[in-house]
């Protein structure tokens, strides 16, 4: 009985701090379809939302898990905003620091020249993307689906090739440059597609969804796939938190961070918008 008590005690050591076995928790923060709102409205029927929020809430929990990985799944513009608000949209991406902004069809249409240019964003969708956060390295193919073009004219999207995606989810996980890394779809498809994703694709360690607005309060587990989504204008920040081990990861929790009113703005980012806001 003790020889076989020693050994699991032996076994556990291991698994938590041997070579290559070490346990390691890991954070990823998501947001999506901010949808023009860079302001709390202070409005009785919507309490939820705003820019200033979102980047002090990801400034705060930077400061506890400076590590942490930071994704955006696009939709932040739309047609009707004025270049006061496109200004402080810039402004405020750029304060919060994102390691990958994917584009979404909103942006293709509708972003500014400035907001294109943020290093995070998204050039050309379907390239894959490699992060390294602290002892985790996360290999990020971020992909725009055709479905969520459909009601724009076809030049709009002319020059983005949206109709092989299945094919470039194929291509990266055969790559070598995703091999040993954790896998995240940053998926701008909607919440129907990215479960039609996790059904195909087990190998995929984590689907990041956008475009559909799906307020999914905790994660959803599909062909052993777990499928995230943060809802739309700008009313949440999601989490998601795994632990890796020498079988794989595990989600250790994951849920939304509702942005009301009474939550803290950045500074620097009401600045701006008292600037764009209040100017003639």
């Amino acid at each position: 009985m003790r020889t076989g008590w020693l050994a699991a005690l032996i076994c556990s050591c291991l698994f938590l701090t041997g070579s290559g076995l070490q346990a390691r928790e890991f954070t990823v923060l998501f947001t999506s379809s901010a949808n023009g709102v860079i302001e709390n409205c202070y409005c009785p029927n919507v309490r939820l939302g705003g820019l200033e929020k979102r980047a002090q809430f990801i400034a705060t929990y930077r400061q506890r898990d400076p590590d942490v990985l930071v994704m955006d799944n696009g939709d932040n513009f739309v047609e009707y905003l004025n270049s006061g608000f496109d200004k402080v949209i810039v402004a405020a991406f750029s304060l919060m620091k994102y390691d990958v902004i994917n584009i979404g069809d909103q942006e293709v249409a509708y972003a500014t020249e400035e907001y294109l240019g943020l290093p995070a964003l998204v050039k050309i969708p379907g390239e894959p993307v490699t992060v390294t956060k602290g002892a985790v390295t996360f290999s990020v193919l971020p992909v725009l689906h055709p479905r969520t073009t459909r009601y724009y004219p076809d030049f709009v999207f002319e020059h983005l090739d949206l109709e092989n995606t299945h094919s470039q989810i194929e291509k990266w996980l055969q790559s070598k440059t995703a091999g040993g890394t954790f896998r995240i779809l940053l998926s701008h498809s909607g919440y129907e597609v990215d479960r039609e994703f996790a059904a195909s694709y087990p190998e995929i360690d984590l689907i990041i969804g956008g475009h559909s607005q799906t307020v999914l309060d905790s994660v959803v587990v599909v062909n052993g796939v777990p499928i995230v989504q943060a809802g739309g204008y700008a009313s949440y920040v999601g989490e998601i938190r795994f632990e890796a081990g020498e079988d794989g990861f595990r989600v250790i929790e994951s849920h939304l961070h509702p942005l009301p009113p009474e939550a803290p703005d950045h500074p620097e980012v009401m600045k701006y918008i008292d600037q764009y806001t209040t100017s003639p």
